[in-house]
């Protein structure tokens, strides 16, 4: 077999061929004697087509994520062994890479603290001390979370423009989805008198796994294949939009002073008016006339998150209120719909869309609760005299307040 290991569709067949038995239950003993050669000469370009061919071949999630990880463990000693780039001299994803650093160390500090909630030593006091250290030192781990939604709505969209055929950007947003979760369902649980400990074992160990799992993938797989890519002020651009965002458990790094790049979308460049070329002239909106200035401001100040997805199911605008309820970055402008959304949604996105165009549906309203927020989501089709689809408004607002609302207030307190 050693006359294939430099041949790269070659080697990414039988990779895959590998991946698959293992994901339909092949024994993994057998499977990596047959396989080995390629095993340890795997790249990490090889894991991205393979998650993608897997992931479009639409295996039940949560089969092909655990065949995933199976793989991946036994592909760990040929990707360990590949030389990475020095993310240090790389903005953005120097940031992203002090991050994990930094959370490896909150991770190390709750390994005391799990062993000794198992002591069967512990008095009834003591396990209710060490179970609130736990849960507090979780709840922390809720601030990591900037480093994931910066991957999804900031790094994701200039990874597809570059690898617009692959997908498997949308099962690692799967993954993270799985850490929110196991953070939520621990917190629950420590919260308890008297938690299952073997539920609540697990999920540590979930949770474990999961974060340590995602970080691999990133400085073993992703970034080295991504770090080429881009040029320097794309990388300065993602990392300017990361202070939208924020920082997980590291001081913000030097901001860039160089200008934002963009992505390019659909729309020709030519055909984009600047801003400051038209800032005193009227806008003629048929009621009224206004300033760009003026839009701007009205629009920033509803009490609402909005964005615009065009007839080409792309993200054309969002607003930017002073406290958004879901984060957005520019990075998503010009990035299909479907792709600003987990693999555990975009099947509700896709269906609302296509009853928009076919004119089955005008709007359509959800609402969940983050926290202690009730938020109120709503679509509305958008459409022309003539009754042609041209887009979708996202309308999202926190509504807690309104709930509340009770009898009448007819005066200015």
């Amino acid at each position: 077999m050693s006359e294939y290991i430099n041949n790269t569709e070659q080697r990414i067949n039988e990779l895959y061929d590998f991946t698959k038995q293992i994901i339909n239950k092949g024994k993994g003993i057998d499977l990596v004697k047959k396989y080995e050669e390629v095993i340890d000469n795997v790249q990490p370009f090889d894991v991205i087509v393979i998650v993608d061919r897997l992931f479009k071949e639409q295996f039940e999630l949560n089969d092909l994520k655990t065949g995933i990880n199976k793989t991946l463990n036994m592909f760990y000693r040929g990707l360990i062994n590949q030389q990475i780039p020095d993310y240090t001299k790389i903005p953005f994803l120097a940031s992203l890479w002090h991050e994990n650093n930094a959370l490896n160390t909150k991770l190390i500090e709750l390994r005391p603290l799990v062993k000794k909630l198992n002591s069967k030593e512990n008095s009834s006091e003591e396990f209710q001390s060490v179970l609130k250290e736990i849960g507090t030192k979780v709840t922390e781990l809720n601030d990591f979370e900037v480093h994931y939604i910066k991957k999804e709505n900031i790094l994701f969209p200039y990874v597809e423009k570059q690898l617009s055929e692959y997908q498997c950007q949308s099962v690692m947003w799967s993954y993270h989805d799985d850490i929110r979760l196991n953070i939520k369902d621990i917190n629950k649980l420590t919260k308890e008198q008297s938690p299952n400990m073997k539920l609540l074992n697990r999920k540590i160990g979930d949770l474990f796994f999961a974060m340590y799992t995602i970080r691999f993938r990133e400085e073993y797989i992703l970034f080295p294949v991504i770090s080429n890519m881009f040029n320097y002020d794309e990388w300065h651009s993602m990392l300017s939009q990361s202070y939208e965002v924020g920082f997980a458990f590291i001081s913000p790094p030097k901001k860039p002073l160089n200008k934002e790049s963009t992505i390019e979308s659909t729309i020709e460049a030519n055909k984009i008016i600047s801003h400051s070329n038209f800032t005193d002239s009227l806008i003629d909106l048929n009621t009224g006339q206004l300033t760009i200035d003026q839009i701007i401001l009205m629009i920033n100040n509803l009490p609402v998150d909005v964005t615009y997805v065009d007839e080409n199911d792309e993200v054309r605008y969002f607003s930017t209120p002073s406290h958004r309820i879901f984060p957005r970055s520019k990075a998503i402008i010009g990035r299909l719909v479907e792709n600003c959304h987990p693999p555990s949604s975009v099947h509700i996105v896709k269906d609302l869309i296509d009853a928009f165009k076919s004119g089955e549906k005008d709007q359509e309203s959800f609402w969940i609760e983050m926290g202690n927020k009730f938020i109120l989501i709503r679509y509305y089709a958008l459409r022309d005299e003539e009754g042609s689809y041209k887009g979708t408004l996202e309308v999202s607002e926190e509504v807690s307040s309104i709930r509340k609302l009770t009898g009448e207030k007819r005066l200015m307190e």
